[in-house]
């Protein structure tokens, strides 16, 4: 591995600014190497891109500093999931307008790895099915009831996809507070036990019988 020499003069490199800690500069001979993984989301990244500084120097005397900028575009690729917005919602007992909430979702990814997004209740069972999930544009969908509940806190498994090749899900649980709403005033304090779909009730089954 031979020395830079340029007008007589060797050099040797070294980092200036790495402020994510992701590069190395061989010394004599100036090739830079990665020393982890390089993420587009991370803080130290703008607008996809990754500045670095390196130092250059000579065999003078007194030796002379050169600086050297490095600039790293990063594409992006579907490694984040999607997310919904908000996770909670209420609607009263007696609704005529049997609209629940306008969901929304959100990508740290960029396209075309984010929306359009998909919307679906995730493994609705026969006896849940009361609930409605309707696209509104491609980052939102509005989730309705189909007849009015009783009074309770009810856990409803929202599953949201993005557009990416391979695609990425993620399942959350919108909690709907059915409250009561007499006379203006509306009254979630005492919704009742929490109700769960049953996909939920399986998942606490299985946790309670591995605890026995």
């Amino acid at each position: 591995m031979q020395s830079v020499t340029l007008l007589g003069f060797v050099f040797r490199y070294s980092v200036y600014k790495d402020p994510a800690g992701w590069l190395n500069i061989n010394p004599i001979n100036g090739t830079v190497d990665t020393t982890a993984v390089l993420d587009r989301e991370s803080p130290f990244v703008d607008n996809s891109v990754y500045t670095a500084l390196f130092l250059a120097i000579d065999s003078g005397n007194p030796p002379a500093t050169g600086t050297g900028t490095l600039l790293i575009t990063l594409e992006d690729v579907n490694d984040n999931a999607p997310f919904i917005y908000p996770t909670v919602a209420e609607v009263c007992d007696d609704a005529k307008n049997l609209s629940v909430v306008i969901l929304g979702a959100s990508d740290k990814d960029l396209h075309p790895n984010t929306d359009p997004f998909k919307f679906e209740i995730h493994k609705q069972a026969v006896p849940d099915k009361v609930w409605k999930i309707s696209k509104i544009n491609n980052t939102h969908a509005l989730v309705s009831l189909l007849q009015n509940l009783n009074k309770a806190n009810y856990n409803l498994p929202i599953m949201v996809t993005d557009s990416g090749k391979p695609p990425m899900t993620n399942i959350t649980d919108l909690r709907v507070q059915v409250c009561s709403c007499r006379n203006s005033k509306v009254d979630c304090n005492t919704a009742g036990a929490l109700r769960f779909s049953l996909p939920s009730l399986l998942l606490l089954s299985l946790f309670s019988l591995a605890c026995l």
